[in-house]
Order: structure tokens, then sequence, then C-alpha cells
């Protein structure tokens, strides 16, 4: 729950979709009075609630909840052109699936007409209020440090966010004349100014960023504003929050020992576990077809076993074999050894290419889920070889092993397959938000967001 809390895109987020909600409703209304179609009320009703389900879906589908696309109506109105464009389509082969009347098309045709245009409206001025610097909540940042201008950065990047920099205090020599800026805004002044700046610039948050030890740190100051209601936030924290990811480069022991989360209730433990086995026993029944379809299509294009087993880092460190669809040839690491596969690699077949696409080589992991070897989410489990690699690269990359590894993760869902040793520090700080936030929530939304991964084709 802590997660959806702190979230700050949570709530934009939930805001648009309840605007689309309601454009969608306002169009239905007025497709009813201009049309009048020759329906009962309730069976009107029930088509569009069928039709209101489609389009939400198709939304979803085309990106148009992602932060980045709400905060941009450039990249908007294409992803609105798309989901309307496939929610017509669906509507279109539900109502014939489920209607002889001839007036299905011209009725939603109607419908996706009139939401098309109220959607667009309702994020218009959702992108007017969100843009207002009236509504926003003015943030003083303490400290100009690499901490600092990765905060700039990212609240500038998504501007819906409600925050407002108005700019940084510090006693950096470099920042002593007047007019200085940093990261493209101003320099107010030094530390010791604070209270000035607090009430000259009517600041609602501030945000202490500084690594410089000589610099001042104005305790007093922060601890009255703090007890008086002004939020006041460390630099890792919210930025943490605003990308949804751990900062390995300003991480220090200090913080993940003493900050809130990497605990998870008795019940939601029972839940996730509940979850896992009866979603994987579940989807491997329903999976069994399209299994036997991979199996062919294995088996006539290249020679070896159908599945494979290798050896992964579990929970505790503990080695488990991992079973899933063979997508490479069957001597794949006869001449190199262990190594990462990459986008365009000749090893993977052409059957193998497109099992990795549609993620079902990793299908029969729902057994290891079944067994308890994995979870349906977590970290990715790595091999043994290639866990002493990284770990000698990113310390902390040895903290994952805490968490049962998943078939899917929050890394997985928010960020593309890495390669490379160095791109493990960025799924590694991923990997780290998931579990200190951990809850039967969280596992519901990534599942959410791998449906989709799966369906639009987006793996490796």
């Amino acid at each position: 729950m802590q997660f959806y809390l702190l979230n700050p895109f949570i709530g934009r987020v939930l805001g648009v979709l309840t605007l689309d909600a309601v454009a969608y409703g306002l169009a239905a209304v007025t497709t009813w009075f201009y049309l009048a179609p020759p329906m009962t009320i309730q069976a009107y009703i029930g088509s569009i609630g069928v039709g209101g389900a489609l389009t939400l879906l198709s939304l979803y589908y085309c990106d148009v909840y992602r932060p980045a696309v709400i905060c941009s109506l450039r990249r908007s109105l294409p992803s609105l052109i798309g989901a309307t464009g496939i929610a017509f389509a669906l509507a279109t082969f539900t109502g014939f699936a489920l209607s002889t009347t001839s007036r299905t098309i011209p009725l939603i045709s109607h419908v996706a007409g009139f939401a098309f245009v109220f959607i667009l409206a309702g994020r218009l001025g959702f992108r007017l209020l969100s843009s207002n610097p009236r509504l926003n909540r003015n943030v003083l940042i303490i400290g100009a440090s690499e901490l600092s201008k990765d905060i700039a950065d990212n609240v500038r990047n998504y501007p819906n966010l409600g925050f407002e920099i108005i700019g940084f205090l510090s006693d950096e020599a470099d920042f002593t004349f007047t007019g200085a800026t940093f990261a493209g805004y101003p320099i107010l002044g030094p530390v010791h100014s604070v209270e000035k700046a607090v009430d000259k610039f009517a600041v609602d948050k501030i945000v202490v960023a500084s690594r410089n030890r000589a610099e001042f740190f104005p305790a007093d100051a922060l601890l009255r504003w703090k007890v008086q209601g002004l939020s006041v936030e460390s630099g890792v924290s919210f930025l943490e929050r605003i990308t949804g990811k751990i900062d390995l480069a300003e991480l220090r022991p200090s913080y993940l020992i003493f900050a809130d989360g990497f605990t998870v209730r008795r019940l939601d433990e029972a839940l996730i576990r509940l979850l896992d086995v009866t979603a994987s026993a579940f989807a491997l029944l329903l999976a069994s077809p399209a299994l036997l379809i991979c199996a062919a299509a294995i088996r006539i294009e290249s020679p070896g076993p159908i599945f494979y087993q290798q050896t992964r880092v579990g929970k505790d460190n503990r080695n488990f074999e991992i079973m899933k669809l063979r997508s490479m040839r069957q001597d794949a690491e006869r001449h190199t050894g262990p190594v990462f596969a990459n986008q365009r690699d000749a090893r993977i077949t052409r059957v193998g290419r497109v099992l990795r696409k549609s993620r079902l080589d990793e299908v029969p992991q729902l057994w290891n889920v079944l067994r308890g070897d994995m979870g349906l989410v977590g970290p990715r489990p790595e091999r043994p070889e290639f866990v002493e690699m990284i770990a000698n690269h990113h310390p902390h990359f040895r903290l994952r092993s805490a968490a049962k590894p998943g078939v899917t993760g929050w890394a997985q869902v928010r960020y593309s397959y890495v390669n490379e040793i160095e791109g493990f520090a960025e799924k590694l700080s991923y990997d780290l938000y998931y579990m200190k936030y951990r809850s039967l929530g969280m596992n519901l939304l990534i599942l959410w967001q791998t449906v989709k991964t799966v369906v639009l084709l987006r793996g490796l």
C-alpha cells in the first residue's frame, strides 16, 4: 500500500483514467439522445458497458496512461487516435457477434466519435490544469550536486507531477555571484538563508540533496519547518518516488538500513503465495495448447530437446534448475561458454526469436513457481557465473537474493533486456525498489503490465 501512497504518478494516472471514463459516459449519453437507438435502455447500458471496457483497455494498451504520454499532448494525440481505432474495431466485432441490428455500425461510430472528442477535450483540460504553476507545489532544493541535477531533470521531464522547482540553495564557491544558475534553475542564496527563501517564495516542500560535507546544514530551521507542517524530504527519497527506482549512485548503506520498507506482512506473504500457486496452475493449463504448438515448431526447426534446464540462483543464494522452452541452437555455448544474449544474437533460432518476443519461452517456469523455487513476480533469476561477475561490479547486487526470483518483475516491465555488466546497475535500481515496496498490490500491478508486454511482443 505504501507504494501507491508515495508514488506521485498514481494520483495523476487515476485522475486521467477517471476523466476518460466520464468522457466515455458523456459520449454514450450524447449518442442516446442524438441517435435514439431502437433498443431498451437496459440493453443500451449493457452494450455501453462492454464498449467502455474495450475503450479503456485500448487506451491502456496504446500507452495513453504512461506518465511521459500524459504530460505530452504531442504524444497523446497519436495514442488516442490509435486507441480509438482499436476500440472501434473491437466494438464492431463484438457488436456483430452479440447483435443482429443494422444500426450497430452507426451506433458504434457515433459513440467512438463523441468519445474521441470528449476524451481529447478532457486531456486538454487536464494538461492546462496540471501545467498551471498556481496549482503546483513549490519545491526548494538544498545543495547543488549530481543528485540535485537528477531531481531537476526528472521534474522538468514530467511537468504533470505537480512540482515546481523555484531554485537551489548552495554554499559552493561557484555559485556565490549574483544570477548564478544550476541545472537551469536559479541559485537563490547560501544554505543558511533557507528561512528567508521559504518566506519569500512560498515554499511548499524542501528537498535536501547536499553532498558537500563542508556545506552548512540548517538542522534547526528544517526541524522547525517540519513540525509546522512543511514537507521536508531527502533528495534520495524524493528521486526514488518520482522515478520508481533507487538511485545507486547516491545510495548509502545507512539509507537501506534505516528507510521504511523491505518488510512484507505475513498476510501479504500468504496471499502472494496463494496467487502464485493458483495463477501458475491455471496459466499452465490454459497455455498447454500453445506449448504443444511451440514444442512442434521447435522440433521442426532445429534438432535438440524442446525444453532445457539451466542452473539459476534463487532466494538466499540457493541454486535451482530453471525450465524454459529452448530458443537457441542446441550447441549455443559450446565454443563461447556462458555469455549474455543480445537482440541480434545469432544463436537464437527463428522460432526462438518469436518465443522470446512473446515471452512464451518462459511459460515452463511456472512449474518452478509451483515448486516454490520462484514466484510469479520478483528479480530476474541469474546464472551463478553471472552473479559473481555482476556482484564484483555492483556490490548491492547480492541483496536481490533476499527475495524469490520471479518469472516477471518490476525491472523487467520498466526496463529493457540487459546484456552487459554496466546495464545491470539500472536493473538493480528497479529490483531494490521492488524489494522495498513489495506487496500483493504491487505484484498485481506488475502482472497486469506483464500481460501488456506479452500482447505487444516487447520481450527480447
